[in-house]
Order: C-alpha cells, then sequence, then structure tokens
C-alpha cells in the first residue's frame, strides 16, 4: 500500500506528500538533468510543470491561529460525538470500528471522556505548535525575499 497522497501529477511528473509528513512535499521529476553534491540536489522544473504545480493549495495552517480555548471546544465536540456513535451502535463488529476511528489523536472511543479529551487536546496544541512553526518560516522567507 502507498503512503504517497498526490498532490499534482502528469506524465513526467508526481508532486505528493507523505502520509503522516506534514514537514515535506515530494516532487518526483523524470527525463530532465539534475545536478547533485554534498547535501545538494538541483532539479530544473520545465515551465510546463511549475505552471500545473502552483496552482494547488499548499500547507494546511488552519490551526495555527487558534487557541487554547477553540481546540479545547473543538475536541470536545469530536470526542462527545464519536462517544455517543460508539454507544448507539449495536453491533459489535461496528463498535470496534468506531471504536478505533479516530484514535490517533483521541485514542479509543471506549476510554473514559477525560482521556480522550486530554489527548485530543495534546494532539491538537502539537498540530498547532508545529503549524505556528511552518507559518513562521514561511514569513521569514518571505520577508528575506522582499529585501533581497
Amino acid at each position: 500500500m502507498s503512503t504517497k497522497s498526490s498532490v499534482a501529477y502528469g506524465p513526467n511528473f508526481h508532486l505528493y506528500r507523505e502520509v503522516l509528513d506534514d514537514d515535506f512535499i515530494y516532487l518526483e521529476i523524470e527525463g530532465v538533468q539534475f545536478e547533485a553534491s554534498y547535501n545538494r540536489v538541483m532539479v530544473p522544473i520545465p515551465v510546463h510543470i511549475w505552471e500545473v504545480i502552483r496552482k494547488y493549495e499548499g500547507a494546511d495552517l488552519s490551526w495555527a491561529e487558534k487557541t487554547d480555548e477553540d481546540l479545547l471546544r473543538h475536541v470536545e465536540k469530536e470526542v462527545d460525538e464519536r462517544i455517543e456513535q460508539y454507544h448507539s451502535e449495536e453491533k459489535e463488529t461496528s463498535k470496534r470500528l468506531i471504536a478505533l476511528f479516530g484514535s490517533i489523536p483521541y485514542g479509543l472511543a471506549d476510554q473514559p471522556r477525560e482521556e480522550q479529551i486530554a489527548r485530543g487536546v495534546a494532539y491538537f496544541k502539537q498540530m498547532r505548535d508545529h503549524q505556528r512553526q511552518i507559518k513562521q518560516s514561511i514569513e521569514d522567507l518571505e520577508r528575506a525575499n522582499r529585501r533581497g
């Protein structure tokens, strides 16, 4: 199973993200010259590929400006919905699937509400901090490019 999430692609290029990797976006280009040296690779991007790529949205920074209260409200709503869905399901096999869905940020749906909320808040705070770092890096680069 591939862990690539395509952003844009064509006959000789593929722009993609790796699942669970928010730090990089990857570009594979076939049939172009490149230069490589220690700690550096330069790949000329053909203009027609660049024009396709630049139309796609960049990094998700939707959590960067959220407050702690925003995060808590979001997590409580999500946890309450998944607990309700878990308890309303009668089939045991479906119940197990519901318990797993969303387990990365919250834990299992059959765990205590307080634990799920604590995990969810920690998860989204980490995501927010990461997005703030990316946003700051973008702003720093834009500022440097305006000066240069």
